[in-house]
Order: C-alpha cells, then structure tokens, then sequence
C-alpha cells in the first residue's frame, strides 16, 4: 500500500512527520481510521484522545491527544493542544 505524509503539530512544536500506511483517531464521534486516498474531510479531535499511526514497516505507533482536529487531504494534519508519545 502506498503511504501519505502525516504530521502532528502543537503550538509549540512540530510533534511528528513522516509516512503512514493509515491513521487512526478518536474523534467527537468515536474511533475513526484514514487510509491514503481518504475523501476530504476535517474530524474534530476528543479533549483526552490517541492517534495510533501505522508506519511503512508495519509497526504502529500511539501519542496521547489533547483536543484538535485531524484535516484530511492529500496529506493528515493533525492539529492538537499537546501530544505526548505512549510507552507500550
């Protein structure tokens, strides 16, 4: 599968840039996944929420969220308060 360019950005920092296979957010609404080629859209973000990405080797990693919105494109943006990694 062909990965897109993904970032998660806060205030004070670009947080994370790379290629993702697919990406995974809590959303308003719940759990909701993007894959490359995703119709356009713009997500509002949960005030205590993850983003799981999915790199191009298969693996996956999660940062803990605080509120936001993910816009999907041609690339993901997700724009949030604050993004911390998890430790699995």
């Amino acid at each position: 599968m062909a990965g897109v360019q993904v970032e998660i950005i806060t205030p004070s920092e670009l947080f994370y840039k790379s290629v993702t296979e697919s990406l995974t957010c809590t959303t308003t609404d719940g759990e909701e996944g993007f894959l490359p080629k995703h119709a356009w859209c713009c997500k509002l973000l949960s005030e205590k929420g993850r983003v799981h990405v999915k790199t191009p080797e298969g693996t996956y990693k999660t940062a803990s969220i605080k509120g936001g919105y993910v816009e999907i494109r041609d690339n993901f943006v997700v724009f949030t308060q604050e993004a911390e990694w998890i430790d699995k």
